[in-house]
């Protein structure tokens, strides 16, 4: 027996099996991108990336069904079928993700479901809410500073570490007084501080 007959497959068949796996693997990687956290494992990114998979063959069967049909025509057009390859492969794989968790929020500030975040961080920086933030210091002072649009903090696994674009000198109450002069911001770690207290960017 000839092994490479083994693994022979038609054109239509590859497509398919791309159209399978591919979609899932682009959708995961896109989830994570919006809502970061703790890796599962191979196994469970194994089933999400299944789960999307499947939910992106069902919503997009006629397009992978029409892409079949011009794969197999005689000569197929590979303009058309660059077109249902990109729908299929990659903004439909991109959509599922992003509908799915603007869905879950929106669930979520109703009080139908609990919210996607695990963490009281995750879910506060999640907003991108400007803050004025107080950070209590492990030796017992207090350091002031801005999170704005060019501030960051880490979420999910890696949370805790926090970027501050601006730091301000703080009176002994914890009143800002002024930003500190030339500075470019600060870089926090879990281990530096004990809490983080937020007040209104007013």
């Amino acid at each position: 027996m000839d092994p490479t007959k083994i693994i022979e497959v038609t054109p239509a068949e590859f497509a398919a099996i791309v159209a399978l796996f591919l979609p899932g693997f682009v959708s995961l990687r896109v989830d994570r991108l919006i809502h970061p956290q703790r890796d599962g494992g191979t196994g469970q990114n194994m089933i999400e990336i299944l789960g999307y998979s499947l939910l992106n063959a069902g919503l997009l069967s006629w397009a992978i069904l029409q892409a079949s049909k011009t794969l197999s025509a005689s000569p197929p057009d590979y303009g058309l079928l660059a077109l249902y390859a990109l729908l299929i492969c990659l903004i439909g794989p991109i959509v599922w993700p992003v509908g799915f968790r603007l869905a879950q929020r929106w669930a979520a500030r109703r009080g139908w479901i609990v919210g996607p975040y695990r963490t009281a961080w995750d879910d506060f920086f999640s907003r991108r809410q400007p803050a004025w933030i107080v950070i209590h210091m492990t030796d017992g002072s207090l350091l002031g500073g801005y999170f704005g649009k060019d501030s960051t903090a880490s979420m999910g696994s890696d949370a805790g570490h926090l970027y501050l674009e601006e730091l301000w000198q703080l009176d002994q109450d914890g009143k800002f007084l002024k930003v500190v002069p030339e500075s470019q911001g600060a870089i926090f770690r879990p281990t530096d501080y004990l809490w983080v207290e937020f007040r209104r960017d007013d």
